[in-house]
């Protein structure tokens, strides 16, 4: 079924918009938080990167937990709990003394509520949109870029006026307001019907125990192997985590990167913002042309990710002024932020709708993966050699391994089996009328 007969499809991108910046672009304060969590707790860099590195992962690493929820349940329940995650970790953090309880409030458990909050808005939105993935998720990823923009001086804000602890319990209460986007997330006629046939299935093993268990079996299964893995997701998987590891590299330390050059930390935290700005712009426009069948998704994704390999690569002369660091911050947010947009459309035409909720969780979770070991093998690059160079141009060729390895990911692409005539054309005029 095709989205033009989901009315209710263009109130799910909004509340997506919504949730995403609420809730999902927190992840965008790391590099604030750094030199805040710095000053406040006076530790070791390294020690310090860690929670930093590992808060920013968590977005992306929480993907088999989502994709868990989203088959056991659907993508509205997995929305409202990352509100709920959301704000126990940032108000737990709040109480913490010691940098290391962090670990648990501020990188796991947020963190955690940022990632359930991605994942089920991308799938929800996969799930509405079947012929135009990129436009969609496009403009629903837009709050991310919203959130990268406000977000970062915000955060600063909240710091400098109600200290450390203050604004840990803020940001909790804007990461909660997520949930009234879920509320409206009305399950996709996708879901429905797969929620249908699991309770066909549930009736007609009511009376067998052995059933039962191998169909409980299946669905942990579903969740926890990738049946669908060949080549080419293979090699999408390792492209993503290659993108990755750059992008939390340059997204961790370029405050403290611009700050060691004589910029005031308002500046710094502006600059981040800057960048907010360049994605937001390229997400609306790569949503765009993703859907031109002679570009498609996947020839943008390596093409973006060897720009901004190459931008990364001369960081130092394009940041030498005031000027210059602005300039640098958008055009990095513009080949770089789109990316993001890009994940859903490609993974849909690797696996195909019916998988799209497993394959995005193991997408993401190589996100994680990324960002949980970019961001500490970065500072142990600089405190090696004394300077932010050698971990900017591991990030510049982190990101130019990502456009190989998507170009030959997309050599190597085969047409995924036509899924959807495994699931009943029609509902039932009961379930068609509830939800």
């Amino acid at each position: 079924m095709t989205d033009r007969f989901e009315p209710w499809a263009w109130v799910v991108v909004a509340a997506s918009l919504c949730a995403l910046f609420l809730n999902t672009s927190l992840s965008s304060i790391a590099g604030v938080m750094h030199v805040a969590l710095l000053e406040r707790f006076q530790d070791d860099v390294t020690l310090t990167s860690w929670v930093g590195s590992l808060f920013s992962c968590m977005f992306a690493l929480s993907g088999p937990v989502a994709s868990f929820i989203i088959n056991r349940w659907n993508c509205r329940c997995c929305v409202i709990v990352s509100g709920v995650l959301g704000l126990v970790g940032f108000a737990s953090s709040s109480l913490a003394d010691d940098i290391r309880w962090l670990f648990l409030t501020y990188a796991l458990m947020a963190g955690l509520g940022q990632g359930l909050c991605y994942t089920g808005c991308l799938v929800l939105l996969g799930f509405y949109f079947k012929t135009r993935t990129s436009l969609a998720t496009g403009i629903g990823i837009v709050g991310c870029g919203i959130g990268n923009f406000l977000l970062p001086p915000l955060t600063q804000h909240l710091v400098d006026g109600y200290g450390l602890k203050g604004a840990f319990l803020l940001l909790g209460a804007v990461a909660f307001q997520s949930c009234v986007c879920g509320f409206l997330m009305r399950p996709s006629q996708h879901e429905r019907q797969r929620h249908l046939i699991h309770q066909e299935e549930g009736e007609t093993n009511q009376e067998n125990l052995a059933s039962r268990c191998q169909s409980c079996f299946n669905k942990i299964r579903s969740c926890s192997i990738p049946h669908f893995l060949n080549m080419s997701f293979f090699l999408y998987l390792l492209s993503v985590m290659a993108f990755t590891i750059g992008n939390s590299t340059l997204k961790l330390y370029f405050p403290d990167f611009v700050m060691k050059q004589g910029a005031t930390f308002q500046h710094a935290s502006s600059l981040v913002s800057v960048i907010g700005v360049g994605s937001i712009v390229s997400r609306i426009c790569l949503g765009f042309a993703a859907t031109d069948p002679k570009i498609g998704p996947s020839l943008l994704y390596s093409g973006v990710n060897g720009l901004a390999g190459v931008l990364v690569f001369f960081i130092h002369p394009l940041t030498r002024t005031s000027w210059l660091r602005i300039v640098f911050s958008f055009c990095y947010g513009v080949y770089n932020g789109g990316i993001w947009t890009l994940f859903n459309p490609i993974t849909y035409a690797v696996v195909g709708v019916h998988q799209l909720a497993s394959a995005m969780g193991w997408v993401m979770f190589t996100c994680g993966m990324g960002y949980l070991i970019g961001g500490p093998i970065a500072g142990m690059l600089y405190e090696a050699t004394g300077d932010y160079e050698t971990a900017f141009m591991f990030s510049a060729s982190s990101f130019l391994l990502a456009s190989i390895l998507g170009l030959l990911m997309n050599c190597a692409r085969s047409e995924p089996p036509d899924v959807e005539t495994t699931l009943p054309t029609t509902l039932p005029e009961s379930e068609a009328l509830t939800s």
